[in-house]
């Protein structure tokens, strides 16, 4: 037994007695002014010597008494003030007391509203869990209202008394202590039917089952939802003689309300006794029990409330009418074939009270389902989906399935012939796609509409192929907060859908406060299966039923088929049986067109192509290199390359994104149209690319015809370890034969990690662009993409063409050709030879064993040597004889003249790098670049250009 918490009002001034006025104070005698005019007289008679100065003796004497008379009066004046100001301000503070009273009292009646409040509100609470205090009646219970200071009368004593209590509260008493009820038996039932009435007022059927005798006086409680609906808590009623059963072995979750005659009729260890003794008076509780008048309800009065909370049971589907099956087969459900009438999907989706439950999401337009986790939310999304396959055609209905969850859960239902795509758990990437995809076939319904002149889906005439698209997302509020643009179409699609035909089905654990409120203000249908949390039952369906359900029954929920009324019901579980024979019955339907296309494939090949395009077709005379994604067209197109048009054409990717699979799928479509000649593929040691770009660059200078495509893979690299020199030959090569090529009907691709370092001259030739996969997202900005689908792990040929997600093609990378070996040097070959060589005394001596015959002259081997070099290279070899002069670049620079006859006469052979040659050749023109300076040289001959030749090998 207990008051109620009651409400303290917030921001009230602290009251405090008003101050006892102080006793004033009385006035002494004016000895002074008494005095004075005595002084003053015989001063003015000693002077004048008149006695009529001494009157003014007189004086004095009036003075003081009169001065005295007045302060007495004053300060009785002064009392009676102070006494009606504080008797003004007690009858202030006891205004104050009442206000604060009365605050307090009507508060604590809202907290306990007791059975009269309830029955005058009619509609039910049905808020809390389990039951909780009621109010036994109205008593005199300590307040919360308190004053400050110390009582100074009793009248004082008094105001602090009264200000302590608080007259006419509600008193209440847990229910879950038992409650037992005595007197005459009039009364104790009228307080019984009370406390049943605010029982069954503040828990929802389903938590608690009432049980009451079957006897007359309690025949009012049968009609309420309570009684019918089951529930694990259990209110028992016992009256009379049935109180010795007491609660028998029923446990912790049964609570008591007893009546009978006198208190040994009652069950023992109620916690709470009332004893009635008139209709204004009762005791509560035993020893220092409270008086109380106690709350009454007539039976008139509760059978009428009952049938308000009947009415309430039923509209949210508690009502008990019937038991609810513990499972449906949708195979159960009439599934019949619907007319070919386009203003309804009606379909039923499981069992309620009164028969199958049936959805409309023609008239909903959308829905939104909540379920927590092992509700059987994704099982109902099953069965709605399975169900319209089953009674709509495919070019009735088709279904776009969404599952955030990454799982498999519309895997029994995505073979059916009416699914166009089923998503899991879309990559960042795929958002942008996503959002296209939807807004096209937005507006491609648009289009048909208006081609035909129709207002809206179900106004088309029956040769208008354009089915209701239906959008079930699964695990809604997943998407909203990874992909946020996508709640911007959502919301788009629920303020246009009914129209376009096109209906939204949203699926969340928690949809309170995720999805949008022009969202929701669409959804017609709302079904909310066990959730957590009251509110959001509340949410979804209006009561907090949904938050009862126990968590053993999954596929029981709550229903609001979009006409206010909620209902309660088992979902259906779709069996095989169902879903074959949807299958089944529409397999002969030509298939609904597709709003939303698969993502591309991870890998295509030139043979694979034609299935992913579909009925695109690429053109013949083109050369393909892959597919590319057109979502805000609902389409994929061919991507196709024209060198005459497009001009040389750029792969650029990291290693491994695909750009060698490319360069070969080109080289092969080339091949078989041109034959294996008509590609160029620079490939192989350095030599063999210094030699191709050295020969292509060659023909544009003469105008002869060059292959029909160069291929060079790893542009970038190809330079990097050349010397500097043929390094920035290399790269003007390469741009005189991207300029030149045009002009040749010739075609080039090139790869490359990135363009940078190329120079801007290289870049400007190049006409389009493959984007592959860049290391980071900036370096894909940078090369000229968009950076928003960047995946760092994103499959081989996965890439952009001008903006467009594609995938491109891969072939197996050719065996790359044994380059031809540059012909070995024959120190015989010319009868006088000059060497330049970085280690001169080595190569001499292997130059002696190659050619014993040949005389070797070692420059820089003394004055000796040197002279004889001179006498060699001015007068030359005599007949039959050779003669080979070896030194390094210092040798040779120094000896300029000599060095000068060499140039005139001899063969020049260098061994060594460029420093080498430029000190004894002075060619301007860079020679043939080496792959290894050590085993390969460059030869001079007379009046001819520079060779490659392998040195001479040694043998140690």
């Amino acid at each position: 037994m207990s008051d109620p918490s009651h409400w303290s009002p917030p921001g009230l001034i602290p009251l405090a007695l008003p101050p006892r006025p102080p006793e004033p104070t009385r006035p002494g005698f004016p000895w002074i002014a008494s005095a004075a005019p005595v002084v003053g007289a015989t001063a003015i008679w000693a002077v004048t010597g008149s006695t009529f100065a001494l009157l003014f003796a007189v004086l004095g004497p009036l003075v003081a008494v009169a001065s005295m008379l007045d302060g007495r009066r004053q300060s009785r004046r002064e009392r009676r003030r102070s006494a009606g100001e504080r008797r003004a301000a007690l009858e202030r503070l006891r205004q104050e007391i009442a206000l604060r009273h009365d605050l307090e009292r009507e508060a604590a009646w809202r907290l306990a509203p007791g059975a009269r409040r309830v029955m005058e509100r009619g509609i039910p609470a049905w808020r809390a869990t389990e039951p909780g205090p009621v109010v036994l009646g109205a008593a005199t219970l300590p307040s919360r209202v308190r004053i400050d200071g110390m009582p100074s009368d009793d009248d004082d004593a008094d105001l602090l008394r009264s200000a302590g209590r608080l007259a006419e509260a509600p008193l209440t008493a847990e229910v879950d202590g038992g409650l037992g009820f005595t007197g005459p038996r009039s009364l104790a039932l009228a307080a019984a039917r009370a406390a049943l009435v605010q029982c069954a007022d503040a828990v929802p059927p389903g938590t608690i089952a009432i049980e009451a005798p079957g006897t007359e006086p309690w025949q009012w409680i049968a009609g309420l939802p309570h009684v019918t609906v089951p529930a694990r808590a259990r209110l028992r009623v016992i009256d009379g003689a049935a109180a010795a059963v007491s609660r028998e072995a029923d446990g912790d979750r049964v609570h008591l309300i007893a009546v009978g005659a006198t208190p040994d009729e009652l069950p023992p260890g109620l916690a709470t006794v009332v004893e009635l003794r008139h209709r204004g008076l009762a005791v509560v509780g035993r020893g220092a029990a409270i008086p109380v008048v106690p709350e009454l309800a007539g039976t008139v009065e509760a059978r009428a409330w009952v049938g308000r909370a009947a009415i309430a049971g039923r509209r949210a589907g508690m009502d008990g009418a019937a038991a609810l099956p513990a499972r449906v087969a949708l195979s159960e459900l009439d599934l019949a074939p619907a007319a070919g009438d386009r203003s309804s999907l009606r379909v039923p989706v499981g069992a309620s009270e009164s028969g199958p439950l049936h959805l409309d999401l023609a008239t909903g337009p959308h829905a939104l389902v909540a379920g927590t986790s092992g509700s059987g939310k994704s099982e109902f999304l099953v069965t709605w989906v399975a169900a319209l396959a089953a009674i709509h055609p495919p070019d009735r209905v088709a279904f776009l399935l969404v599952d955030f969850k990454g799982g498999a859960a519309f895997d029994p239902v995505a073979a059916l012939p009416h699914v166009t795509g089923v998503v899991t758990d879309l990559a960042e990437s795929e958002a942008g796609r996503a959002v296209a995809s939807i807004r096209a076939e937005l507006r491609h319904r648009e289009h048909v509409l208006a081609s035909v002149g129709a207002r809206d889906l179900a106004s088309l005439g029956p040769d208008t192929v354009l089915p209701r698209l239906v959008v079930v997302i699964d695990e809604f509020q997943a998407m909203v907060e990874r992909f946020p643009e996508l709640g911007a179409v959502i919301a788009d699609v629920a303020a246009r859908g009914r129209s376009l035909g096109v209906h939204l089905i949203l699926a969340s654990q928690r949809p309170n406060g995720v999805v949008r409120e022009n969202v929701t203000a669409n959804c017609g249908i709302r079904v909310s299966l066990r959730v957590l949390q009251r509110a959001d039952s509340t949410a979804v369906v209006g009561t907090e039923a949904a938050a009862s359900i126990e968590a053993s029954t999954p596929g029981r929920g709550i229903a609001d088929a979009g006409d206010g009324r909620v209902v309660r019901f088992q979902s259906a579980l779709a069996d095989d049986a169902a879903i074959r024979s949807a299958a089944d019955r529409h397999a002969a339907v030509a298939l609904p067109r597709r709003p939303w296309l698969d993502p591309l494939p991870r890998s295509l090949t030139l043979g694979s192509v034609g299935a992913v395009l579909g009925p695109e077709r690429p053109d013949p005379d083109a050369i393909l290199l892959g597919v590319a994604d057109e979502p805000d067209r609902q389409r994929r197109v061919p991507i196709e390359w024209r060198p005459a048009s497009d001009g040389p054409l750029a792969v650029l990717g990291a290693p491994g994104s695909g750009r060698t699979a490319l360069l070969a799928a080109i080289a092969n479509q080339v091949a078989e149209r041109r034959g294996p000649d008509g590609v160029l593929r620079i490939e192989g040691p350095r030599s063999a690319v210094w030699d191709a770009l050295d020969e292509l660059d060659r023909a544009l200078a003469d105008g002869r015809r060059l292959p029909a495509l160069v291929v060079l893979d790893g542009l970038d690299s190809c330079f990097a370890a050349w010397p500097d020199e043929a390094r920035f030959t290399g790269i003007a090569r390469v741009e005189s034969i991207l300029r030149g090529v045009r002009d040749l009907r010739s075609a080039v691709v090139v790869s490359a990690a990135r363009l940078t370092g190329l120079g801007a001259g290289v870049r400007d030739a190049l006409g389009s662009t493959v984007l592959l996969r860049h290391p980071t997202r900036a370096d894909l900005v940078q090369a000229g993409g968009d950076g928003a689908p960047w995946e760092p792990d994103a499959v081989p040929g996965s890439g952009q063409w001008h903006g467009l997600r594609a995938q491109f093609l891969a072939a197996p990378r050719p065996p790359a050709g044994t380059p031809r070996p540059p012909l070995p040097y024959e120190p015989a070959r010319h009868p006088l030879t000059a060497v330049c060589s970085r280690t001169p005394r080595a190569d001499a001596a292997a130059i002696a064993a190659a050619c014993p015959e040949a005389e070797v002259v070692l420059l820089g081997d003394g004055p000796e040597a040197a002279a004889r070099a001179t006498a060699v290279l001015q007068h030359g070899p005599e007949p039959g004889s050779t003669r080979i002069v070896v030194g390094d670049a210092e040798s040779w620079t120094t000896n300029w003249a000599l060095a000068a006859h060499a140039r005139g006469r001899a063969a020049i052979v260098v061994h060594g790098g460029t420093g080498e040659y430029r000190a004894l050749a002075r060619d301007a023109a860079p020679p043939p670049l080496l792959d290894d300076h050590r085993r390969q040289c460059w030869v001079v001959p007379p009046e001819a250009p520079p060779e490659r030749r392998s040195w001479i090998p040694r043998h140690d």
